[in-house]
């Protein structure tokens, strides 16, 4: 993992790893489902709590996210 760098280093260590999930040939179709509809809802100008609330707004966005990356984070990709 990434003991030098920090929390930015660990972050884009993740996304990385979310990405090659995505992409590879061997992750499953429902998995890449998921991850694109979750994508897709997080960008989408209609959410089930409004942005212009206060917090709450974004806060939904951004824990659907923080969801999906981790869960995206446990599949593993045979090494190359």
């Amino acid at each position: 993992m990434a003991e030098e760098g920090g929390i930015w280093a660990r972050l884009g260590e993740v996304l990385r790893h979310t990405l090659a999930v995505f992409t590879s040939p061997e992750t499953p179709l429902y998995v890449k489902l998921v991850l694109a509809a979750g994508v897709l809802y997080a960008l989408s100008p209609y959410d089930l709590i409004p942005e212009w609330i206060p917090v709450l707004g974004v806060m939904d966005d951004l824990a659907l996210v923080a969801l999906l990356i981790a869960w995206a984070n446990r599949f593993t990709l045979p090494r190359e």
